[in-house]
């Protein structure tokens, strides 16, 4: 099953050229820097951040994937341990802590 990316928060860097002969920026990165300035106020302000929003279903993915190790020997988790994400299926927050055997697991955040 592949992870559903529902709102990209942070614009992917152009692969092509970033400045003209003269220095001046392309227009290409005119629009990355408009979208990363746009994307960085919308969602770390003075009101707070504002974590990535995933289902239950992409949150059980982003918690079990892992890929091959380069040294050889186990995989390795891609998701890092204090990932944050609100989970819109059960309305909760959600942090990745090592499940003490070196793995990620996601456990909802109880307010008191």
């Amino acid at each position: 099953m592949a992870l559903q990316n529902p709102s990209l928060r942070t614009p992917n860097l152009p692969a092509g050229q970033m400045v003209n002969e003269d220095g001046t920026p392309t227009p290409e990165e005119l629009l990355f820097r408009q979208r990363l300035v746009s994307s960085l106020q919308n969602n770390f302000g003075p009101e707070g951040v504002v974590v990535p929003t995933q289902d239950s279903t992409n949150i059980a993915i982003i918690q079990n994937n892992r890929v091959p190790n380069p040294s050889g020997g186990a995989s390795i988790p891609t998701c890092q341990f204090g990932t944050m994400l609100y989970n819109v299926t059960t309305n909760s927050i959600m942090i990745a802590i090592d499940d003490g055997a070196g793995n990620p697991i996601f456990k909802t955040v109880t307010l008191t």
